[in-house]
């Protein structure tokens, strides 16, 4: 009679534990997918500080500049200053915690003669850039636009002419 019971107990805990070892396995190919994708998605966003962040390293010429800013804290508020490889200001974006704590901006770095800016030929957009972030105590980001078009904008770049593009 014992026999049995053991027999018995055997054969309702066999599917038992079949049934735990898939579902953890289900669970285990889970996580392992869902950790891939988010280290992908981080991926993009390799350019950080802080709650700022830009997509990449290096733009090519006629290529949008992604922003992210995520998490501003309420006591957060400044001026996002972007800066020319001449060093001046081409672009400043306020920011204020109190108000909006995310948000996201893009720009396309073209030519421009505006408020003491000369940027009068496409090769004076190539060398390295600056993300001063004032106001806050986060180091500045840096990105590089290289001498290389995206397809199709170089009719979107034009120079300026030289008569038009003087101090």
């Amino acid at each position: 009679m014992k026999k049995k019971t053991t027999e018995q107990k055997k054969k309702k805990t066999g599917p038992i534990i079949a049934v735990i070892i898939i579902v953890a396995i289900i669970v285990g190919v889970i996580y392992y997918y869902d950790q891939k994708k988010n280290s992908e998605t981080n991926v993009q966003w390799q350019n950080v500080s802080g709650p700022f962040a830009i997509n990449k390293f290096q733009y090519k010429l006629g290529e949008n500049v992604f922003m992210i800013v995520s998490n501003l804290k309420p006591n957060e508020a400044g001026n996002i200053v972007i800066v020319d490889p001449k060093g001046d200001t081409y672009y400043i974006i306020p920011f204020n915690g109190t108000m909006k704590t995310s948000f996201k901006q893009f720009f396309k770095p073209n030519t421009q003669n505006v408020g003491g800016v000369l940027l009068c030929n496409p090769s004076d957009l190539v060398g390295n850039w600056g993300i001063i972030l004032q106001g806050v105590p986060y180091k500045s980001l840096k990105f590089e636009i290289i001498n290389d078009w995206i397809p199709g904008s170089e009719a979107e770049i034009k120079p300026i002419p030289s008569d038009l593009c003087k101090k």
